[in-house]
């Protein structure tokens, strides 16, 4: 187990959730490694302090205002910490938020099972909790490390009826990140907004300007999928140009033939 597979199942090792075998292999690895066992020590009385939040009645506009506020100062402080405190801290905001986060479907869990008939105080329990979601998903992608910013492309899947910001900061994501890994998820993530005009906008523009292969490759799935004859033209013009990778013209010059 690396470093990185521990930081992805902190939380589940903290909240007790994480399987058998997997805890006895996080456990091993933190045992031989230093750093990780100072940040799981770092977390866990975080965690514990968190757990004595009560969720029988919560109050959305507190938890957020806290929320926002450690976001706030999380914003401000990054630059200014070394590199090993800036990542313990953001995992503890990450732990924070995630205790935040089943605070809120606990309660909203609870208060469904209490009342069937339809509650504005529910009504208003999602809506506190897709709205944190999107701020977690937010600040994710505009961390400075790789694997933070997959973590928001993956974290924008579990927002239901996301708004503008995320599908704008997915694109953004798909246009600008320079890592291929993340722009070829994000790739993947947009696929549930086919529908909208600026996705679709967005994802001919972007295989006009992507250079990765593996990329262009798959725009070119996406936009066949999503935008049916209105990528035909930019599609031949792909397939034309002799400066793409033979691959690319060659899928490109496919998905014409398939739309046109």
């Amino acid at each position: 187990m690396r470093c990185e597979d521990v930081q992805a199942q902190l939380a589940d090792h903290l909240a007790g959730t994480l399987p058998p075998d997997e805890e006895q292999q996080l456990m091993a690895h933190v045992r031989g490694c230093p750093a990780c066992a100072d940040e799981v020590e770092g977390l866990s009385e975080t965690w514990a302090m968190l757990g004595a939040v009560k969720a029988d009645r919560p109050d959305p506009a507190v938890m957020r205002a806290r929320f926002t506020a450690a976001l706030h100062g999380y914003e401000q402080g990054r630059h200014m910490l070394p590199a090993r405190r800036q990542r313990v801290t953001w995992y503890g905001m990450q732990a924070a938020a995630a205790a935040a986060l089943l605070v809120l479907g606990v309660a909203l869990g609870r208060q469904s099972a209490a009342s069937p008939p339809p509650d504005p105080q529910i009504a208003g329990l999602r809506e506190e909790l897709r709205d944190m979601r999107q701020m977690v998903t937010l600040s994710l992608l505009q961390q400075q490390s790789a694997s933070e910013r997959l973590k928001g492309v993956t974290w924008s899947g579990q927002i239901e009826q996301p708004g503008d910001a995320i599908t704008t900061a997915l694109l953004d994501t798909l246009m600008h990140d320079p890592n291929v890994n993340v722009r070829l998820a994000s790739i993947d993530a947009l696929k549930r907004f086919g529908e909208r005009d600026a996705v679709r906008r967005g994802a001919l523009e972007a295989l006009m300007q992507q250079t990765s292969p593996l990329v262009q490759m798959a725009l070119i799935d996406f936009v066949v999928e999503v935008n049916g004859r209105e990528a035909v033209e930019t599609l031949r013009r792909l397939s034309n140009d002799p400066m793409l990778n033979d691959d690319v013209r060659a899928r490109a010059a496919q998905g014409a033939q398939q739309v046109g």
